[in-house]
């Protein structure tokens, strides 16, 4: 299992070069984070120039669609017109699922990478896009190295209600998922039961996951976004954040992002497109 983003810049250093075409790069941060990658060995870039970003992201995906083995990564254009672009129906990327965004959190206060998901793309997320939101960061996880992720369907409380709307999405997700043996799906569980024993002990709940969870699965859009930034900003926590569902990995950055955790969304990338092989 890959615990640490220096553990998967180590695995990196060591594997072939990966081509990345990248649209619009135009911030330091984002140069920063693809000349370090470069000189590392990780990567050879294309950089797509336009500025028209609809072009810029049509011209962006025509390369990747040509060319095999090519991640496309996001420069400084709205993440919009780069999705846009990668659905279009005949001059698309081929979906192999609905498309989520994963993000991965590395934090001093737990003993492996977090997978957070959806806060990136997804607004209205229905039992079908949750469903693929599951089985993404599932198929993610194995490109970590994480032979049988354990999964939270997260809600406010463990209790099922009508009043918490995510409770019974959480309990549907479960039960849908529950013949899985490739990886263990609990839910709806709060998060600092499913981030800590501890917490499940002195609340009386029982878990597997409790303490070892690697997906976290938000009820909505706003709630896995907010967790992520929080930890970034006020704990200090590594971060990096990529759009897996598509034929190609598509590393995604945020405008405010520091140069590390654009570095850091590359590697996660690459990994993600190493790995792409042997996904279901």
């Amino acid at each position: 299992m890959i615990r640490t983003f220096d553990r998967l810049y180590s695995l990196l250093d060591k594997l072939p070069t990966v081509g990345v075409t990248v649209m619009n790069p135009r911030q330091r941060s984002v140069l920063e984070a693809l000349d370090t990658a470069e000189k590392r060995g990780w990567i050879e870039p294309t950089i797509i120039q336009n500025d028209d970003p609809v072009k810029a992201a049509a011209e962006g995906v025509a390369q990747v669609r040509e060319m095999d083995g090519q991640l496309l990564m996001k420069g400084d254009l709205p993440t919009a017109e780069v999705l846009r672009a990668v659905l279009h129906k005949s001059n698309g990327l081929r979906i192999r699922r609905k498309l989520s965004h994963i993000a991965v959190v590395e934090s001093a206060e737990y003993d492996r990478l977090m997978l957070m998901t959806d806060g990136g793309v997804n607004p209205l997320q229905t039992t079908e896009i949750m469903q693929a939101m599951v089985l993404n960061a599932v198929d993610f996880a194995h490109c970590l190295e994480i032979e049988h992720p354990n999964v939270a369907m997260l809600a406010i409380v463990e209790k099922v209600s009508e009043a918490v709307p995510e409770t019974l999405m959480a309990r549907q997700l479960t039960g849908h998922f529950s013949r899985r043996t490739d990886f263990t799906i609990e839910g709806p569980i709060a998060l600092d039961v499913c981030s800590s024993a501890r917490a499940a002990r002195k609340k009386n709940i029982t878990s597997i996951i409790a303490g070892k969870t690697d997906i976290f699965v938000g009820p909505n859009i706003t709630t896995i976004n907010f967790i992520v930034k929080t930890l970034s900003l006020f704990a200090h926590a590594k971060t990096a954040g990529i759009v897996v569902g598509a034929e190609v990995p598509i590393i995604l950055l945020s405008r405010s992002d520091t140069m590390e955790s654009k570095l850091n969304s590359i590697a996660i990338g690459i990994i993600a497109m190493k790995g792409m092989q042997k996904w279901t």
